[in-house]
C-alpha cells in the first residue's frame, strides 16, 4: 500500500511540477484554485455516498444495489449542475471541465471503493495509480513536445483525462461486480443520512486544507496561490504513509469485533503513527539540507521562495497524521462529533491567522497559519481517544519491536 501510494503521490507531484513549466505562475494559481474547487464542489456531488456504500456493506447490504442508488443520485446532481451553469450564465470554459472532472472522479471513487472494502489491495492500488499516471503522461508529453497551454486548454485536457480514467476503472469493476437499480431510491433513509454525516466531515476537512487557497485568492494573489500550492504539494509527500495506513486500517476498523480485535488494530495504528513521526523528522532535516538543490532542479527560479514555507508546512504535517488515523477509527465507530470539533478548531485558527498574517507576511504568513491549524486539529482530536497522543509519538516502541532482543 505504501509503495503504490508513494508511486501515485510521486506521479501527482511530477504532474504538478510539469504543469508549472507549461503555465505562468498566475495561471498555475488559477489551476490550483480549480483543483481545490474539484475537491470542494465534489463533496456536494458525491453527497458522502462513497463512505455510505462502505459502511452499509459492513451492515450486510448488497453492494450492487447501493451502487445503483449512487449512480442515480450522481446523474441527478450532474443534470442540476449543468442547469446551474446555463441559468446563471457561468463561465463555461471554467465550470464545464470542472463538473465533468468532478462527476468522473466521483464515480471512479465509488468503483474503487469496492476493491477497498474487499481488501483487494493490489487492484485498489493499481486503480488509484491510473489517474496520476495518465495526467503525468499527457501533460509530460506536452512538455517534451514544447506545447504551451492557455489555462482553459489545461482545464479541458484534465477533464478529458479524468473521463478516460473513469472508463478504464469502470471496465475493471464490471468484470467482477455489477450495478442493480432500485425503485426504492429514497426509502433507505439511513443510507443517505450516513452520507450526509460524512459530508460534514469532508467539508470541514477540505475547508481546513483549502481555506488558505481561497483567502489568498480573495486577496487576488494568484502567484502566491501557485507558490503555496506547490509548497503544499511538496510537504504532502510525507502524507503517503498515514494515508496508506489509513486505507489499510479502515476496513479493519469496520470489522472490529467480528474479524479483528480492538487492541490489535489500535496497536497497529499506533505503530504506523510512530513510523510516520520518525520519517517526518527525517523529511524536515533532509529538506533543510537539500531543499534549495531540489527546487533548483524541478522549478523555475521564481519558486525558490517556497524553501522556508515547505519546512513550515512539514512541521505542521505531524498534526494531520494524528487526525488522518484517528478520524478513520472514529468514523468506523460512527462517532463523528470529535472529527467535527477538531476540524472546527483547526479552521477557526487557520482562517483567523490567515487574515491576520497574509496582509503583513504574505506567503510566509499563510504557511505559518496553515501549519499551526494542522497541529491544533491533530492535538484536539487526540483528546477523544485515550492514550493516542503518547501512543503516536512513543518511538521507543519501534526500536523495541525491531532491535531489542
Amino acid at each position: 500500500m505504501a509503495i503504490f501510494s508513494f508511486m501515485a503521490t510521486l506521479a501527482t507531484f511530477a504532474f504538478q511540477t510539469v504543469v508549472t513549466h507549461l503555465l505562468t505562475p498566475g495561471d498555475y494559481g488559477i489551476l490550483a484554485k480549480w483543483l481545490t474547487d474539484i475537491g470542494y464542489l465534489g463533496m456536494f456531488f458525491v453527497l458522502g455516498l462513497d463512505s455510505s456504500i462502505l459502511y452499509h456493506a459492513k451492515l450486510g447490504e448488497r453492494y450492487e444495489e447501493n451502487m445503483g442508488k449512487n449512480f442515480m443520485i450522481y446523474f441527478l446532481v450532474f443534470c442540476i449542475a449543468f442547469l446551474v451553469i446555463y441559468y446563471f450564465n457561468l463561465d463555461s470554459d471554467y465550470y464545464i471541465p470542472l463538473f465533468i472532472s468532478i462527476i468522473s472522479l466521483s464515480i471512479t471513487s465509488v468503483f474503487k471503493s469496492y476493491f477497498h472494502f474487499k481488501e483487494q489491495y493490489l487492484w485498489f492500488n493499481l486503480l488509484n495509480l491510473i489517474l496520476p499516471v495518465c495526467l503525468l503522461t499527457t501533460f509530460g508529453l506536452s512538455f517534451l513536445l514544447e506545447i504551451k497551454f492557455e489555462i482553459n486548454e489545461a482545464l479541458l485536457l484534465y477533464a478529458i483525462v479524468s473521463t478516460f480514467v473513469l472508463i478504464i476503472v469502470g471496465i475493471k469493476y464490471f468484470t467482477v461486480s455489477s450495478i442493480r437499480f432500485t425503485k426504492d431510491l429514497f426509502k433507505s433513509l439511513s443510507y443517505f443520512l450516513y452520507g450526509i454525516k460524512s459530508i460534514l466531515n469532508k467539508l470541514l476537512s477540505l475547508t481546513l486544507y483549502a481555506s488558505t487557497v481561497y483567502i489568498l485568492s480573495f486577496y487576488k494573489q494568484y502567484e502566491l496561490v501557485a507558490f503555496f500550492f506547490v509548497a503544499s504539494s511538496i510537504s504532502k509527500m510525507v502524507w503517503v504513509l498515514p494515508d496508506s495506513a489509513g486505507n489499510v486500517l479502515y476496513p479493519r476498523f469496520l470489522k472490529i469485533g467480528t474479524k479483528y480485535k480492538l487492541d490489535e488494530v489500535v496497536g497497529e495504528m499506533n505503530y504506523y503513527a510512530q513510523i510516520v513521526f520518525l520519517l517526518n523528522i527525517i523529511a524536515i532535516m533532509g529538506f533543510a539540507v537539500l531543499g534549495h538543490f531540489i527546487l533548483n532542479i524541478l522549478y523555475a527560479e521564481a519558486y525558490q521562495v517556497i524553501f522556508v514555507p515547505v519546512i513550515i508546512l512539514l512541521i505542521g504535517n505531524q498534526g494531520m497524521v494524528y487526525f488522518k488515523l484517528l478520524s478513520r477509527y472514529l468514523a468506523s465507530q460512527n462517532n463523528w462529533r470529535p472529527l467535527y470539533y477538531s476540524l472546527a478548531v483547526g479552521i477557526i485558527i487557520n482562517a483567523g491567522l490567515n487574515f491576520l498574517l497574509i496582509p503583513e507576511y504574505g506567503l510566509m504568513g499563510a504557511c505559518i497559519a496553515t501549519s499551526l491549524s494542522f497541529i491544533s486539529c491533530g492535538l484536539f482530536i487526540s483528546l477523544f481517544v485515550k492514550g493516542s497522543l503518547f501512543g503516536f509519538i512513543n518511538v521507543f516502541n519501534v526500536y523495541k519491536k525491531h532491535f531489542s532482543r
